[in-house]
């Protein structure tokens, strides 16, 4: 499934396209691993939340799918394999606390 080319946002002051939310999404995951923080308090929450907030309802799938790539990635990096297990579930963690609160938050 291809990504919407379309979609842009805007995060604190910046636009971003859909390149630029993939490429922020994986340093912002990175970067949550590194610092090992508690979920809905890091930035990848902020970004992904803001971007679910302002991605139309029929475009959110991108979401799930810049995920899917971001597993790809990390399964194929240089990275020790139990590395590897905590920055997945990390990043599918604020992924999930994200989309559940913008769920909720349309009821």
């Amino acid at each position: 499934m291809e990504m919407p080319q379309r979609v842009s946002i805007r995060y604190k002051d910046a636009s971003y396209n859909i390149n630029e939310i993939r490429l922020k999404t994986f340093r912002l995951a990175f970067q949550t691993w590194e610092e090992q923080t508690k979920p809905r308090k890091t930035e990848l929450y902020a970004f992904i939340m803001s971007c679910l907030k302002q991605i139309d309802r029929q475009d959110r799938f991108m979401i799930p799918l810049l995920f899917v790539e971001l597993t790809d990635i990390i399964r194929d990096s240089a990275l020790e394999r139990s590395m590897k297990e905590v920055l997945i579930k990390t990043s599918f963690r604020e992924f999930a606390c994200a989309l559940t609160d913008v769920e909720d938050a349309a009821k």
